[in-house]
């Protein structure tokens, strides 16, 4: 365990504003909704797949590393290997006789610089372990998903086979790996409903105000989940009730790949509508998710889903890593030059939902939400 504290949170935020901005297939595109926040979302949601067919193998699952893991890998990321490719860093490690591990003790002393020791070592603890594996696989299994997608923008058909074979070369370390072979088949239904899921990184949360930035479902994904996990340590000092709160983040929005973002506000102003809008998202995951996938792998999904009864008791808890992530999303808009006074509204009206109980955060959170808050309407905005 670690004792969370401010500085943490805002080391974790400070990566979440570096990876939104971090774009990905620069070599061929611009769009910034191929951003590496979003495909750490990617990533996680296919590393828990990945788990649940070893696990379904008989194999040992430690589901207390992955979010450890993912937090690593975002601080890697962000500050080591950014959107460099896998292949160029080894080449370039071979010219100099560079050892891999060198990367790791470098990712390693960024996030003491940047948290501390204690909370570095927290999170190094997934290095080196099957899990880390599993997490690898799930990566390049993300990769893939976002290379087909791109297949029309890449001219030089060559250019797109070589790095087919790259993929399918790296991928093939992780063989033995209970699922990697089932997903990275790509007329696999699995790997039809990710792709699906993939395309939540076309839909942003703030589409009809003056955002400076955009932040995608997709990536909001990896934002709530860590909060979430922040927010289970923090109040339950339980890993691995902190994990399941990290899957949940992970995958609360999922079913709006097939309804679409309904906002907060309508659900509330018309009686009736937020019972039916996520009756309605139910179905549609019943439809378009489950009836696609083994019957295991559903089950396991079903096991961290919002909605779940088994869950109820984490909602308000849950409500406050999402509305924690928004704030956060916000900051970035801010930093990033918007002056629209909507955003100050809506931290503001998270706070009032925190007074009324309706979402909860843990004392550290808190203070991230209140230093969210100030930022805001430090800013002076008039409507």
């Amino acid at each position: 365990m670690v004792t969370l504290n401010l500085k943490h949170y805002k080391a974790v935020n400070e990566v979440f504003k570096r990876l939104n901005k971090l774009r990905r297939w620069t070599s061929f595109i611009t769009e910034g909704n191929y951003d590496e926040l979003s495909k750490q979302a990617l990533n996680c949601m296919i590393a828990y797949m990945i788990a649940a067919y070893c696990e379904k193998a008989g194999r040992t699952v430690r589901w207390e590393r992955f979010p450890k893991i993912a937090l690593y890998r975002a601080f890697q990321k962000a500050y080591v290997n950014f959107d460099i490719p896998e292949h160029i860093l080894a080449e370039i490690c071979r010219i100099g006789n560079i050892e891999k591990s060198q990367f790791d003790k470098v990712t390693r002393e960024f996030i003491e610089e940047n948290t501390d020791k204690e909370f570095a070592s927290f999170i190094c603890e997934g290095i080196n372990t099957d899990e880390m594996q599993i997490y690898r696989a799930a990566t390049k299994i993300a990769t893939l998903i976002e290379l087909v997608e791109n297949r029309f923008r890449m001219k030089d058909g060559d250019d797109y086979d070589v790095k087919m074979h790259e993929i399918a070369k790296y991928l093939s370390k992780f063989s033995d790996i209970p699922g990697v072979e089932e997903l990275q088949e790509t007329n696999g239904e699995v790997f039809k409903i990710l792709q699906q899921i993939s395309q939540l990184r076309n839909q942003n949360r703030w589409a009809v105000q003056c955002y400076t930035m955009e932040c995608a479902v997709l990536g909001h994904l990896f934002d709530t989940a860590i909060f979430a996990y922040f927010c289970g340590l923090e109040k339950y000092q339980d890993e691995k009730i902190a994990t399941k709160l990290f899957w949940m983040g992970c995958f609360h929005d999922v079913p709006e790949t097939w309804t679409k973002d309904i906002p907060s506000s309508i659900k509330d102003l018309i009686p009736g509508f937020r019972k039916a809008t996520e009756e309605f998202e139910m179905e549609m995951v019943e439809k378009n998710m489950y009836a696609h996938m083994p019957e295991f792998l559903a089950r396991k999904i079903r096991e961290v889903m919002f909605e779940e009864a088994d869950n109820v008791e984490f909602k308000p808890m849950m409500k406050g890593a999402d509305y924690l992530s928004a704030d956060s999303e916000i900051w970035r808009i801010y930093k990033s030059g918007s002056r629209d006074e909507y955003f100050v509204g809506a931290i503001q009206r998270f706070d009032e939902k925190l007074k009324k109980g309706t979402a909860e955060l843990p004392p550290v959170a808190m203070q991230l939400h209140r230093y969210f808050l100030k930022y805001a309407e430090d800013l002076n905005l008039e409507e």
